[in-house]
């Protein structure tokens, strides 16, 4: 039986688990799970341009799955970088300095640990709940994000099986945990663009057309373009330039062309379409008579907001219980899973650790705060069952 998160975390930590597929790691949970009557099932898919990828769907309590709560998350980790520069091997799992150590720590291993154990500590005192509960786990969500949740997902309805309220275990909180849970995310499209002029000598920029200035002028008028005021859980529209390039021919040369990449995250005030035909827009009126421009785009999300609902004020709650702060209901930062769980879930909460030290060197989650969400998870457990009652 899982007793202590800590060491489920270390386990975890210990297995270097990549995106994709990676037996080690899925079979640790499935054991886990197993032992406490989980009904377990490793989904393997692959295809649609994208490398094979093991998921987990545990299910406690089935027969009683007319509502259910899951927890999703994933178990695939972010490369290490340059080891020699951490403090600690990057697999090990240390426990030093009141916490714990290594690749996975914040993002998102201590945190299914904690579900688990959460779980565990629940079963002990209720064996047979009026809900069910489940485990949704990808080895795919760092990177393509294909043959992961979104898959599992379209399993499960084939099925028929329910999902009624899901917790992300993402790293939500700025510097301390209970600040922050996510009830939706903004959207986000890349761009890359890039412009083909005339090549020429700077001595005679009459003879060419020099695409560095065309693109220059796109990205100023995109940057200045105010998208909107943001709304009441939701953040201004941003657009940040990420790289500007051209071909490096001598300083006394335009060159033929040149390119930029730029990110755009967007409230709900917008979908992707409307931000792709706005960029095409100001494309197509700014290149002028000689000059092309090829304009790429990748969607990884649209905005959406899981209206604040009973499993929110279950998770406020639960927070306030333990932790004595009151969070804050908040849509930033990046895209994660829920923007799948949320068109088949009633309601979809993001609840986790702090995602200070997320994909850096020397990652690690506070002992005291790992302790504090599983309590939050356990109290959410209970909660649940009496609503229900």
């Amino acid at each position: 039986m899982i007793i202590n998160s800590h060491q489920l975390a270390q386990q975890l930590i210990r297995i270097p688990s990549y995106s994709g597929v990676n037996i080690e790691v899925i079979e640790l949970l499935k054991n886990h799970l197993q032992k406490l009557n989980f009904i377990c099932e490793i989904m393997q898919f692959e295809g649609d341009n994208s490398y094979p990828v093991n998921n987990l769907h545990a299910i406690y309590n089935p027969q009683n799955s007319a509502q259910t709560l899951y927890f999703a998350g994933h178990t695939d980790v972010v490369r290490e970088g340059e080891v020699g520069l951490w403090k600690f091997p990057p697999f090990a799992g240390n426990i030093a300095e009141d916490k714990i150590f290594g690749r996975g720590a914040s993002d998102m291993k201590c945190a299914i640990a904690c579900f688990a154990q959460a779980v565990s500590k629940y079963l002990q005192i209720n064996s047979n709940p009026n809900f069910g509960i489940g485990f949704l786990i990808t080895n795919d969500e760092e990177n393509d994000g294909i043959n992961g949740t979104k898959k599992m997902l379209e399993t499960l309805r084939k099925k028929n099986q329910n999902i009624t309220y899901c917790l992300v275990g993402e790293p939500t909180n700025p510097k301390k945990f209970g600040e922050m849970i996510k009830i939706g995310r903004r959207g986000s499209v890349s761009f890359k663009l890039k412009i083909t002029g005339k090549q020429g000598h700077v001595a005679y920029p009459q003879n060419a057309l020099n695409p560095i200035t065309i693109l220059l002028n796109i990205l100023k008028v995109l940057k200045d373009h105010k998208f909107d005021n943001g709304n009441e859980f939701f953040d201004a529209t941003n657009l940040e330039i990420t790289t500007i390039s051209s071909p490096n021919q001598g300083s006394n040369v335009i060159p033929n062309y040149a390119q930029a990449e730029f990110n755009i995250r967007f409230n709900n005030l917008h979908n992707s379409q409307s931000i792709v035909e706005l960029i095409e827009y100001v494309c197509k009126k700014s290149v002028g008579l000689g000059a092309n421009y090829e304009l790429q785009s990748k969607i990884s999300g649209e905005a959406f907001l899981s209206t604040p609902k009973k499993l929110s004020e279950m998770v406020v709650k639960a927070v306030e219980k333990v932790t004595k702060i009151t969070p804050i209901l908040s849509t930033t930062g990046g895209t994660s899973d829920a923007r799948f769980i949320k068109d088949y879930a009633q309601e979809v909460v993001e609840i986790g650790l702090v995602n200070e030290t997320a994909h850096r060197i020397d990652e690690y989650a506070w002992l005291s705060e790992i302790d504090q969400l599983s309590e939050v998870y356990f109290e959410i457990l209970k909660s649940l069952n009496l609503s229900i009652s």
